[in-house]
């Protein structure tokens, strides 16, 4: 072997070490603080009192947010207008569109929640915030505005659920055996394929953890009573009416949601028929029932129950009738406290409607007893217009039985004492 080769073999094995450490030192791990915003917001006791003269707490547990879903973003990724420190509360708001510096592993583009913010603006809820988010405008938030933001629904939680924690990390044990043939590095491994698996697993909510998002604001029969509507054709708002606020209470109590409460997950969540996956890409798309486009408009109502694993045979034209079941049928809600029986928002119920002849029989019945009462009742010889004869003559068909005279009463007379016998008649006795 030449000098000549073995120098040449060097030279290619150190060609070698330099691609490959040059590709792991360009793919160093991201580091989710690069501006030092920790340098404060990690100190404990960061308190300030706001101009409305509320005590505000800015400090951050730096571990709890590396664990959170945002945890691989820099800070100035969402609040991008801080410059300087310390910096004015509205520099710090937060647009849930604009785009952060994190790109998708699958195109390399930065990822950006705009698509879901565009279907959102589209739904009902549209009108809520999805942009000008800072800890110092939660107050108003909640105060002034009835629609659900980003910021109600959406929190910064743990990047894996606790309760998931065992069942990620048996999916992230075999990545280096199945991902690792094509995506080599540690890099990738745990900022990637991490980020895949949680995607997989953490974002796989049982129902029941989903409904509660729309429980949580559609449960409060107060709050839903201050919503108003926007009709379809008119485009005029008006007040919600009783079914409307009662929705979770119907719900509650119809077989959908029996179902999920046993552990049956065959049975129908709030999103399974507002937002089916079929029909919104991002199940941010709820639209109103008079809406063509919905979801629950009674023209595409066989294809929201005839979705993949749910009712398929409401396809058919036959099956009509099954899918306009009501849902939400007022005759589901139970009487509570705080409820009106005399609310006549309660009227579209098919029994709420049959007051209007139960109760003006019931005032016929009443008041024709109190006169009974007070004016037959004394002539004891007349049998009652309703009841009695009457009754079996008309209803069971008996024939009238003829009434016996009544007899003269016989006077009786009062026997007298034997020491009250005329003396006569017991001399007349002694004879």
């Amino acid at each position: 072997m030449t000098l000549k080769s073995i120098l040449n073999g060097w030279q290619g094995l150190l060609y070698i070490l330099f691609f490959t450490f040059s590709l792991q030192l360009g793919a160093k791990e991201r580091h989710s603080d690069p501006d030092g915003c920790f340098s404060c917001h990690a100190l404990p006791g960061l308190e300030f009192v706001d101009k409305d003269g509320i005590l505000r707490v800015a400090s951050i547990i730096k571990e709890h947010y590396y664990s959170s879903l945002h945890g691989s973003i820099p800070c100035k990724d969402c609040h991008r207008k801080i410059t300087d420190y310390p910096h004015k509360v509205e520099n710090g708001y937060v647009d849930c569109s604009s785009s952060c510096h994190l790109n998708e592993p699958s195109n390399g583009e930065r990822f950006s929640h705009k698509p879901i913010v565009e279907e959102f603006e589209k739904s009902v809820h549209g009108e809520a915030w999805t942009k000008d988010f800072a800890g110092g405008n939660r107050l108003e938030e909640e105060s002034k505005i009835l629609d659900p933001s980003c910021r109600r629904c959406h929190v910064n939680t743990l990047y894996i659920p606790e309760e998931q924690n065992e069942l990620f990390m048996e999916s992230f044990a075999h990545t280096d055996t199945e991902c690792g043939t094509c995506h080599e590095g540690d890099v990738w491994r745990n900022q990637f394929g991490g980020h895949i698996l949680r995607r997989l697993i953490g974002t796989r909510w049982k129902k029941n953890e989903s409904n509660q998002y729309c429980i949580d604001c559609h449960a409060d029969h107060s709050k839903m009573e201050k919503v108003e509507v926007e009709d379809f054709e008119t485009k005029e708002k008006s007040k919600v009416d009783f079914r409307w606020v009662r929705a979770v209470d119907s719900y509650q109590r119809s077989l959908h949601s029996r179902l999920l409460v046993t552990g049956v997950e065959e049975g129908a969540s709030c999103m399974d028929c507002h937002s089916p996956s079929d029909q919104s890409s991002f199940r941010h798309l709820i639209l109103a029932d008079e809406d063509p486009k919905s979801s629950t408009h009674p023209d595409t109502l066989n294809k929201t129950c005839g979705q993949s694993s749910c009712h398929e045979f409401s396809k058919n034209n036959l099956n009509t009738g099954f899918v306009n079941t009501d849902q939400h049928d007022l005759d589901l809600v139970r009487y509570t406290q705080g409820m009106s029986f005399f609310d006549f928002d309660r009227l579209e119920s098919y029994w709420q409607r049959s007051l209007y002849i139960i109760i003006p029989l019931l005032v016929g019945f009443f008041l024709g007893g109190i006169y009974w009462v007070v004016f037959q009742r004394k002539n004891k010889t007349q049998a009652p217009i309703i009841g009695n004869d009457h009754f079996e003559r008309v209803i069971i068909g008996r024939k009238k039985r003829k009434t016996k005279p009544r007899a003269k009463p016989v006077k009786k007379v009062q026997a007298k004492e034997p020491d009250e016998i005329p003396p006569d008649t017991e001399a007349s006795d002694d004879k």
